[in-house]
């Protein structure tokens, strides 16, 4: 903490707090900003809009800022945040990792109150590239796994990850606890949005059970950083306006296998049949950059044992998030963009884990 007030409102992001947010990154005074709370509110923080007037005219400048804090709703805060404790994650990644083999926004302010448990980021908007967020079209989920193997060679097996107690370690056995656990309490309840729950119904609580075997597993595989909710949402794309491609939402990094990252896209990302159809030839093209950034034996059968790990970490992911966050936010934004959030949410990854025989792979641990 160093004496700037974490805001807890859109009122609080005047002038006086953006110039003493900025002083250490920006050689110029804010005198007029407007700050306004984001049409797409998030589902952990809340997301505002920053446009601010700076007493000289330079390019460089952040005239268009984008800020989260702390998540006004009670249940997150008290069943996501206080248990998973994404801001302090979040922050920590953001002031340590400025060049992680993929772009990121740049960060020109982080803030986090362990005691309070608050938050705040301060960033450059990322326009005018722009995120699809649920409505992403099948050429820019492959050219977002085409980024991953950049990202993920640059940390193969480094130990420097193992430091960072800020990561999702794989041998932290409360996060995993936590995490499983609390997918296999929401389990029973699921049948109030889906029809067919059945193989959730039995895996989750299953690997709930498994975990120290899983975790063993985990242990045993290569590692590298992943970013750990690597889906459409969290992804900006270039546009005809210009920009480039960039991830955001560092709350859950992760020292664990990198196919996780390409699972939590492409599974997600695409419809059932392309991914049937393309997951062969994907597959083959990350591994080749793998091998292109020099990363060697890690084959095919590596790929899918941690493609498999991979998906069982998603579904976990949106398992928690239908049932610890006000899931209505997604519905109405996905009925929005002409999607079907359950589809999305839910039977893509269930259809992928059962095409894939993960329960198989679990019981057999």
């Amino acid at each position: 903490m160093d004496g700037i007030k974490i805001p807890n409102r859109v009122e609080d992001f005047t002038v006086d707090w953006l110039n003493a947010a900025l002083a250490s990154s920006v050689d110029a005074q804010v005198i007029e900003c407007r700050a306004r709370a984001s049409e797409e509110p998030g589902q952990t923080a809340e997301i505002v809009i920053i446009e601010a007037v700076f007493d000289r005219v330079d390019d460089a400048l952040p005239t268009r800022m984008i800020a989260k804090y702390t998540s006004q709703n009670r249940q997150v805060i008290e069943e996501i945040i206080n248990v998973f404790d994404q801001y302090r994650r979040e922050t920590s990644f953001y002031r340590d990792f400025k060049d992680p083999g993929i772009t990121i926004p740049e960060c020109l302010y982080q803030s986090f109150d362990a005691d309070q448990q608050t938050f705040v980021l301060l960033m450059k908007d990322l326009g005018p590239a722009a995120s699809p967020s649920w409505a992403v079209s099948t050429d820019q989920v492959e050219h977002g796994l085409g980024m991953l193997p950049r990202l993920h060679a640059r940390w193969w097996n480094h130990e420097v990850l193992r430091e960072k107690d800020y990561f999702v370690q794989f041998d932290d056995d409360n996060f995993y606890a936590m995490g499983f656990g609390g997918a296999a309490a929401i389990v029973p309840g699921l049948g109030a949005h889906f029809d067919d729950v059945a193989l959730t119904e039995t895996l989750m609580p299953r690997v709930a059970e498994k975990l120290p075997r899983l975790q063993a597993l985990y242990a045993a595989r290569p590692f590298t950083l992943v970013h750990g909710d690597y889906h459409s949402k969290q992804l900006f794309f270039p546009t005809d306006a210009g920009g480039e491609f960039a991830a955001i939402d560092w709350q859950f990094p992760f020292v664990a296998q990198g196919p996780w990252d390409f699972a939590r896209l492409f599974v997600v990302g695409t419809p059932t049949e392309f991914r049937r159809s393309n997951e062969q030839r994907l597959m083959a093209i990350y591994l080749d950059g793998l091998r292109a950034e020099g990363v060697s034996n890690y084959g095919a059968e590596d790929f899918e044992l941690d493609y498999r790990l991979g998906m069982i970490i998603s579904h976990m992911i949106n398992v928690i998030a239908i049932g610890s966050t006000d899931v209505s936010l997604v519905a109405l934004e996905c009925e929005r963009l002409g999607v079907d959030w359950k589809e999305v949410l839910f039977y893509r990854v269930q259809r992928a884990l059962d095409d894939w025989q993960v329960l198989d792979l679990v019981e057999s641990l």
